[in-house]
């Protein structure tokens, strides 16, 4: 699992360009609708990669009780479910549809999303 880790980082410079690219270049009244697509794509991989290293190095140099293998992977869930929440609510945006009542259903879905994977089969 840890030698993954250098590929996430390159994943995250990858998006972190894309990113960039779609920011300047593109102009949003006049772009096809897979460029929204890419958008979300690239910030979805941008959050999880970026979140997902900093937990890891962050809880690896702070508190060093259990393996590697478990820290990529709780690090990389615990990312996932904070990108996911991000690239809920950028399409919310870009679709125009931000109510509270839309955040709200969102976090919830994220939170009982979050909740049933972590209940569930514990290999680690």
């Amino acid at each position: 699992m840890v030698r993954l880790l250098p590929f996430a980082f390159l994943i995250l410079c990858a998006s972190l360009f894309g990113l960039f690219w779609i920011v300047i270049e593109v102009d949003p009244d006049s772009a096809p609708w897979y460029i929204f697509v890419l958008l979300i794509l690239l910030v979805f991989l941008t959050v999880f990669s970026f979140l997902g290293l900093f937990l890891y190095f962050l809880r690896t140099r702070f508190y060093k009780r259990y393996s590697a293998k478990w820290y990529v992977y709780t690090s990389f869930k615990m990312a996932f479910f904070v990108a996911l929440f991000v690239t809920l609510t950028a399409t919310l945006a870009i679709l125009q549809l931000v109510t509270l009542f839309n955040v709200i259903l969102a976090i919830s879905a994220v939170s009982l999303f979050a909740i049933w994977s972590y209940l569930g089969k514990n290999s680690y």
